[in-house]
């Protein structure tokens, strides 16, 4: 599962708020995308081919948001919170496209 752009536009204000106060020096956004002459600065170009399993590689772009600490983290981003304590990854790239928007973050540290 990922974050959900209908909970996020679901989201009141001020929980809107605590998110991305939350995240704010508190997370790195990246951003994978099909390598190409108009890839997004930051962003991570792929090739196509295939992974080291064998499977294809993404064709798509796909966001993610790496936390730093989630000491406090609201339910929304805990919900679909991966691998927490090592990575502390949240993926889900419409909602996170819509917070970026939100909380004016770009791709990189914020």
């Amino acid at each position: 599962m990922a974050l959900s752009l209908n909970v996020w536009e679901e989201l009141s204000e001020n929980e809107k708020n605590k998110v991305v106060n939350f995240l704010r020096n508190n997370c790195r956004i990246d951003c994978e995308e099909p390598a190409s002459d108009k890839n997004k600065p930051k962003a991570y170009p792929i090739n196509s081919g295939l992974t080291s399993g064998g499977f294809d590689k993404k064709f798509g772009e796909e966001y993610r948001i790496n936390i730093h600490s989630i000491e406090g983290i609201p339910s929304f981003l805990m919900a679909e919170l991966k691998e927490p304590g090592t990575k502390n990854r949240v993926g889900g790239s419409e909602a996170i496209k819509a917070i970026m928007h939100y909380g004016q973050f770009e791709i990189g540290s914020n």
